[in-house]
């Protein structure tokens, strides 16, 4: 499988980083509503349990940490944004974070039992460098875990979403080139790119999980504070592209209400995982 990189490497990695210490808060505020539920299914990709050594990689604000530190894993957690190592530090002092980068790990060949990557590999400019990085440190035997959305579709959120920039505005923003955010969003594209890396065993699920919104309005709401490339991509549409799109995604989630409890839009997500030979 040929792993799709930027282009533009460098000016990716700027924009990504500057756009996370921007929004990690509203990440945490908002994606981490959702991001959250598949905590548990990844640790269990991964085998992780009391005592193991545990990295997490694009640790964001620490939601896989947390919940390997309370399996009682031994664990560290790593992230590229000072500003994110800073929120991450304070949602789980008893976890060591440090700032780097997830294609150039700064441990020794296979100092951990697990690796784990939450929705972090569709965030670098060369994801393929990321997962040979992820499985040159896991012992041999260990388990890299990471998890992906699911590609978009017309009963998911980010289906919506999309589909409401092509219909009502554009694609092609002048952005700086970052890899497919979907390419690893079907179980045999996941795979593949597993064991392109150098894993056997490869295991792959999918998630079932929903954003949970008050009101119909919530959910671009959530997007603008909370994502990069989606939020970078919705400021450069025209203002009346941007109030048709705005429109056509209430519209789509007052499909996903539920009488008296406000609306469940699907997010769901894939886990994908192996071991080192």
């Amino acid at each position: 499988m040929q792993i799709e990189r930027s282009s533009e490497p460098e000016a990716f990695t700027a924009f990504e980083r500057k756009g996370w210490g921007a929004s990690i808060d509203g990440y945490e505020r908002h994606f981490g509503r959702v991001t959250s539920q598949s905590a548990q299914a990844t640790l269990d990709a991964a085998r992780v349990t009391r005592g193991c050594r545990v990295l997490d990689v694009c640790a964001g604000h620490g939601v896989l940490a947390a919940a390997a530190a309370a399996r009682g894993a031994t664990v560290c957690g790593l992230d590229f944004t000072e500003e994110v190592v800073a929120v991450a530090r304070r949602n789980v002092p008893g976890v060591e974070f440090r700032q780097g980068d997830a294609q150039d790990l700064p441990y020794p060949d296979g100092s951990f039992d697990a690796v784990l990557c939450g929705y972090g590999v569709i965030h670098v400019p060369e994801p393929d460098r990321a997962l040979s990085e992820m499985c040159r440190v896991v012992k041999r035997g260990g388990r890299v875990a990471v998890s992906v959305w699911e590609r978009p579709g017309p009963t998911n959120g980010f289906g919506l979403l999309y589909g409401a920039v092509r219909e009502h505005g554009r694609v092609d923003v002048p952005l700086p080139h970052g890899p497919d955010f979907f390419q690893f969003s079907d179980p045999e594209r996941l795979r593949a790119a597993l064991s392109g890396a150098g894993l056997v065993d490869i295991e792959t699920s999918v998630v079932v999980q929903a954003w949970t919104f008050e009101a119909a309005g919530d959910f671009l709401d959530a997007i603008m504070q909370g994502a990069v490339r989606a939020r970078a991509l919705l400021e450069a549409q025209d203002p009346r592209a941007l109030s048709a799109i705005r429109a056509a995604v209430e519209q789509g989630t007052a499909g996903f209400a539920r009488e008296g409890d406000g609306y469940h839009v699907p997010m769901p997500a894939l886990v994908g995982s192996g071991a080192k030979a």
